[in-house]
Order: structure tokens, then C-alpha cells, then sequence
């Protein structure tokens, strides 16, 4: 009884274990049967990219300047006298030629003061004519007054020799001395006109030019009630209307010229260098503008002679060569600057400069980092390029165009898309 019942509970845990035993040694099987896979090495990643492929050449670097239109010949017209406003031939906006009316006053006060200096310059001209017939008549009057002091002279000694001989009274000595007296004053008198002829030609000269002078003044405010056009130009502002009274020197209107506009723009102090030797003739700098579809040049005329608060450059004021555009004050203009050329220097795109001083080569499908100089920028067909110097880089050379931000030597890259020479 009892070897039976331990044979039943071998077999029921003999079975398990040996369904247990059997799996493992299939699965233990299985796995030592199993092909291993062959091992595959890691490649190196290629970046894709894109190059520009690079030329030697002279090159101007060109500045992108924003200038501001203004003009030294800008005049304010002020009233030379006090009249009333007659009547307005022009009013703001409108172009005028030189000479133009621009306001008219009313000349009826200024043509009466013409007319009072006129008659005081006759007055003393007459004086004039007066004085030079006074001093002929004085010049024969001192011959006669000298006739007449001789007959008193002979008179007294007459009388005086008849006084020895008791043939003459006291009295009549007397009255012939007294002839004579009267004589040598008259003579003198005559003498004194004669001499003081000078003084009061020149003083009556002095008041016919200071009279002429305010004749001339006179004449000139009439003139001037006609306000014209000092220059070519463009009327900014009219300040009064008709029947407005105004005095001397209040502004009556503002124009500018129209062949005298300059551009102001600020030049980095980094070119100022290539602007001073501009001026001084030793190299060249022009600009141009394209307003209303016609392209304008300019050159340098000065440079402004302080710096502004805050201001990374100065300011340059660049003169239109030909005819000057039909443009207003304050206007706002973009110029393209255009300085000595550079030699040796090559064109990239802004994307292929690495903290401004490194451009990549791409030398068998990895980079080379190569050191350059900045020489400036230019524009073409309205894309910025950059112009760079380098003693290591040569005409042919494959530069990488493309923005990578893990860019270090001896990447390895795929360009995809090459760019035509620069």
C-alpha cells in the first residue's frame, strides 16, 4: 500500500519536472542553433551643403547709406520795408526763375519818401551852384575892396600931410581914418569868404552825399517793394496775404534751389579714411540714387564739420554731377556708395562668413577653415555680398555657402547644390 502510493506521487511530480527539463534544453537548442547576423561597421555622416566656387578679382566695396535731401541755398524773404501787402503771384509749392515776383507791396508810401529825397538833393545841388557863383563874385570883390582900402590909405595921408601945413580939421583926419578902417574890414570880410570857400564846399558836399545816399536807399526800398527770386528754386512757404501791413524785416516767404541739393548721410568712421582721401583727390568715391526710375550720381562735396551725440560715423554731403532730380526738401534717399577699388579681393555670400574672420573649403568632401580679412561688401541685382582678402585662398576654390552650427575642420560634407563662380 504504501510503495504504491509513493510511486503515484513520483509520477505526478516526475512529469512536470521533466516537461520543465525538456523545454530548456529546446529552448537552450534553439539558441545555440541560431545564425548569428554579421556585424555592420558605422559610417561617418556627410553633411549636405551647398559651395560657391570663388574668383580673384578688383572689386569696389559699396556702402548702403540712407541720406536725408537739403540744400545750403535755402533763403527766408524778409520785408525791407513797412508797407501793405498788394498781391501774392506765387504761392507755396509753385517752382519760380530768378528775378520772379514772389510778393508785391504796396509803393505808395515808399515812392513818397523817394520823392522827398530827390528834392533834397536838388536843394543842395542848388546850394552847391550858389556857393561856387558866391565864391567867383567874392574872388572879384576882394580886388575891388583892396581898390577902395588904397583911395583911404591916400585919403589919410592926404589929410594927415594938409594937418602940418594947418590946412585940414581934426574931423576930416578923422573921417579918413575911419574910411580906412571901414575899407580893411570889408577887405578882410571878403578875404575870410574867400578862404573858408573850401570848408563849405566840402560841407555842403557831405550833406548832397549823405542826401543822395538816402535818394539811393529810397529808391532801393521802392525797388524791393517788389519782392523777387534771389535764385532758381521751389516756394516752401508763404507767410502773409494780401492787405497784411508788415515792418521791416518780418519773413514774407521761403524757397530753396532746385540746382543746389545735397544728400546728407552718415558715413561709418570706418571709411572715413577713404572719404578724406576722396576729397583730397587721391582716390575715388561715387554714389548713386535711383529716384523715380532714373538712376542719379553724386560725389563727395565735404564732410560736416562736428559729430553728433551718439553718432557712429560723420556726416557726408554728397552733390548730385549732372542735373540735379526734381525732388523735396527732407526727402529720404537711398545711396549706394562706391570706394577705391580693392585688389586681389573675392566675392562670398553673407551665410559663408564664420565669426567674421573664417570662410570653410571644401577640400575632398570635408572642410578646411581659412582665415580672412574683411574688405567690405557689395550689392548685386539687390543681394549683399561680402568682399574678403586671404593670402590662402586661391581663384577656384570651393567655399562652403551653407550655415552649419557644428561647422569645425575636417567635417565631412555632401554638396548637393554648387553655386557659379563669384
Amino acid at each position: 500500500m504504501i510503495t504504491s502510493g509513493l510511486r503515484s506521487r513520483f509520477k505526478v511530480v516526475l512529469i512536470p519536472l521533466s516537461i520543465v527539463l525538456v523545454t530548456v534544453l529546446l529552448v537552450w537548442m534553439l539558441a545555440r542553433l541560431k545564425p548569428t547576423p554579421p556585424e555592420k561597421a558605422a559610417e561617418e555622416q556627410a553633411w549636405p551643403i551647398q559651395t560657391v566656387t570663388v574668383t580673384a578679382a578688383e572689386r569696389s566695396p559699396q556702402l548702403q547709406l540712407l541720406g536725408r535731401v537739403e540744400t545750403p541755398y535755402r533763403s527766408d524773404l524778409t520785408s525791407a520795408v513797412t508797407a501793405d501787402v498788394a498781391s501774392l503771384p506765387v504761392l507755396e509749392g509753385q517752382a519760380v526763375s530768378k528775378g520772379d515776383i514772389i510778393v508785391k507791396l504796396d509803393a505808395s508810401e515808399v515812392a513818397l519818401t523817394v520823392d522827398q529825397r530827390e528834392a533834397d538833393v536838388q536843394e543842395l545841388e542848388a546850394q552847391l551852384t550858389q556857393e561856387k557863383n558866391q565864391y567867383e563874385a567874392d574872388q572879384a570883390f576882394v580886388k575891388h575892396e583892396q581898390s577902395l582900402l588904397d583911395i583911404a590909405n591916400r585919403a589919410l595921408a592926404r589929410e594927415q600931410k594938409l594937418s602940418q601945413s594947418n590946412l585940414t580939421s581934426q574931423s576930416r583926419i578923422d573921417e579918413a581914418r575911419q574910411a580906412r578902417q571901414s575899407a580893411q574890414l570889408s577887405l578882410i570880410s571878403r578875404k575870410l569868404a574867400v578862404a573858408n570857400h573850401d570848408s563849405r564846399m566840402k560841407s555842403i558836399n557831405a550833406r548832397l552825399s549823405r542826401a543822395r545816399a538816402l535818394l539811393a536807399q529810397a529808391r532801393l526800398d521802392l525797388r524791393r517793394t517788389q519782392v523777387t527770386a534771389p535764385f532758381d528754386g521751389t516756394v516752401t512757404g508763404i507767410a502773409v496775404s494780401p492787405g497784411e501791413r508788415v515792418r521791416a524785416g518780418e519773413p514774407l516767404a521761403s524757397l530753396y534751389a532746385n540746382g543746389r541739393l545735397e544728400v546728407r548721410a552718415q558715413i561709418p568712421m570706418r571709411w572715413l579714411p577713404d572719404a578724406r582721401q576722396a576729397l583730397t583727390g587721391t582716390s575715388e568715391l561715387s554714389a548713386t540714387t535711383d529716384l523715380n526710375g532714373t538712376r542719379y550720381r553724386l560725389e563727395l562735396g565735404r564732410l560736416s564739420g562736428q559729430v553728433s551725440q551718439g553718432a557712429g560715423g560723420i556726416d557726408g554731403l554728397f552733390r548730385f554731377v549732372d542735373q540735379a532730380p526734381s525732388v523735396a526738401l527732407n526727402r529720404t534717399l537711398s545711396l549706394r556708395v562706391d570706394l577705391e577699388p580693392r585688389q586681389r579681393t573675392f566675392a562670398i555670400p553673407v551665410a559663408a562668413l564664420y565669426d567674421e574672420t573664417t570662410l570653410y573649403r571644401v577640400v575632398d568632401s570635408r572642410l578646411q577653415p581659412l582665415e580672412v580679412t574683411m574688405a567690405g561688401s557689395r550689392f548685386e541685382n539687390g543681394v549683399q555680398q561680402l568682399l574678403v582678402q586671404s593670402d590662402q585662398l586661391q581663384t577656384g576654390d570651393r567655399i562652403l555657402s551653407t550655415q552649419l552650427p557644428n561647422a569645425i575642420a575636417g567635417l565631412k560634407v555632401d554638396v548637393v547644390n554648387a553655386e557659379p563662380a563669384q
